[in-house]
């Protein structure tokens, strides 16, 4: 039985997208949702932001048996929640639980420090990423003549290095102001006020990146 060309990369992309999906939703939703409903009923802080971290927890779990790998997002997450239960359990201050919040910002901060040295330093970050896509969207034959513009198109170079550069400060910036607003705000504005920044910065920075490569036909 033949498969059409289209099809299968298009399942590929909404397997994709349904995963993010997911993680958004049991990873910072349902977490959130929790805390607040909790909290309405009367539950402490503590607890409250206890409950979060181990509904999230079983999610990231159940990545790795899933995909049968280990899956360094999924990695990362679980050891930022095993680290918030531990020191959860050492201390009975709330905000020690909201460590989480704080260091998933520091890491996304670092990957956009990487996406800037990536830009200065051989190819950018957004090369690799966008071939990616590619060969979801286009299988390995069209990912490899998407890449192959790098070495003959001085447009496509210096496009992908402009969004490789946007990206990466956008990122580092939105992690200093996440891990500021985690230390200074009230422990029952945390959730609500960084979720509605993050979203609020990822969809300016989604939109943006979404016209920049139609206009500069960068699109993978």
């Amino acid at each position: 039985m033949m498969i059409d060309e289209k099809t299968a990369p298009d399942v590929g992309l909404r397997r994709v997208i349904r995963a993010n999906v997911l993680t958004v939703v049991f990873e910072v939703v349902v977490p959130m949702a929790l805390f607040y409903g909790l909290r309405a009923a009367g539950v402490s802080q503590w607890w409250a932001l206890m409950a979060g971290v181990l509904v999230a927890a079983p999610y990231a779990v159940w990545t790795i048996v899933r995909n049968r790998r280990i899956d360094l997002l999924a990695l990362v997450t679980l050891s930022v929640l095993v680290l918030s239960v531990a020191l959860g359990l050492l201390s009975d201050d709330p905000r020690s639980l909201a460590i989480r919040e704080g260091w998933t910002a520091a890491l996304g901060g670092l990957f956009g420090a990487w996406m800037l040295v990536t830009v200065g330093v051989g190819r950018p970050a957004q090369l690799t990423l966008g071939r990616t896509i590619a060969e979801i969207k286009r299988g390995a034959e069209g990912a490899a003549a998407w890449a192959a513009r790098w070495d003959t198109d001085a447009r496509f170079r210096r496009g992908l290095r402009i969004d490789t550069a946007v990206w990466g400060a956008v990122l580092l910036a939105n992690a200093v102001a996440h891990i500021v607003l985690v230390y200074t705000l009230p422990i029952d504005l945390i959730s609500l006020v960084t979720t509605v920044v993050w979203f609020a910065v990822l969809a300016c920075l989604i939109a943006w990146h979404v016209w920049y490569i139609r206009k500069e036909d960068l699109e993978a």
